[in-house]
């Protein structure tokens, strides 16, 4: 049976006030780390307002929690890309009693076809901890705000070149990728991921804590056992285009450490 090959969309977190606020307020990832907005969003099943950093292929979202009125401290969901056209149908065939959504997006007019969502079993959007499977319908970039040159595609380069169109522009931005995600997680959902990330067909090695394993695009997941009451994302790992004078940036409850010319990694606690 065809296994879909599965890719990094984005990762989202909840945020303590102190924290959203300092990320919120910082000259340098506002203006010169990536191209960034805070949006709200009103789909038809729910509506929500973030912190959007964007990269090439990948992309990330902080919430604030005071502004939250079901997400807390700490609450996270990773979202796994799919750029095949079915690849949705595909991978529902390995994942029995999965959730699908056909999701939309607004205009100033109306809503339009933007992404088909495969929750897999155990999980909801409600979960503190949660991860779903996205993929764009081929008509979203000619429905949405569309352009002259705009071409049916479900690439996530190609839609995130969309979204930076319509905000300021950020000359040569130091984010590109994600490149490694580390989440911690408790008993029941850390077994509920080992079984559906199975279907990815990408090897698993074990480690002290857990385990992990790296996509076609060198995306590696390190997935944890956590034994306190502190789940959800704690590091991020970045692919960025240079390093900036300032290597180290304290923000709130996180920081953001440049390690060189090609990496950073953001820790939160």
């Amino acid at each position: 049976m065809t296994t879909p090959t599965v890719l990094l969309n984005h990762f989202y977190l909840t945020l303590d006030r102190e924290t959203f606020q300092a990320i919120a307020q910082s000259e340098f990832l506002r203006q010169q780390f990536a191209p960034n907005e805070i949006r709200t969003t009103n789909r038809t099943d729910r509506s929500y307002t973030g912190l959007y950093f964007y990269g090439e292929r990948t992309y990330f979202e902080f919430f604030d929690v005071t502004t939250e009125t079901h997400r807390h401290i700490g609450d996270s969901a990773i979202a796994f890309g799919l750029e095949n056209e079915g690849d949705t149908s595909l991978l529902e065939v390995h994942w029995p009693d999965s959730h699908r959504l056909s999701i939309t997006r607004p205009t100033h007019t109306e809503q339009v076809p933007w992404f088909e969502m495969l929750i897999p079993k155990g999980f909801t959007l409600e979960n503190p901890l949660t991860f779903w499977t996205m993929e764009y319908r081929p008509t979203f970039l000619t429905s949405w705000f569309p352009t002259a040159t705009a071409a049916p595609s479900l690439a996530r380069q190609e839609v995130l070149e969309r979204y930076k169109s319509r905000i300021d522009k950020v000359c040569q931005p130091y984010f590109k990728n994600i490149s490694g995600l580390t989440i911690g997680l408790p008993e029941d959902v850390y077994q509920a991921v080992d079984h559906f990330t199975h279907q990815f067909g990408y090897s698993k090695k074990a480690t002290s804590s857990g385990f992990f394993f790296t996509d076609v695009e060198n995306v590696t997941y390190h997935i944890q056992l956590s034994e306190s009451m502190h789940y959800g994302i704690s590091e991020v790992v970045f692919d960025v285009t240079r390093q900036p004078s300032q290597a180290n940036w304290e923000l709130g409850n996180s920081e953001l450490r440049f390690l060189n010319d090609q990496n950073a990694v953001w820790k939160f606690w």
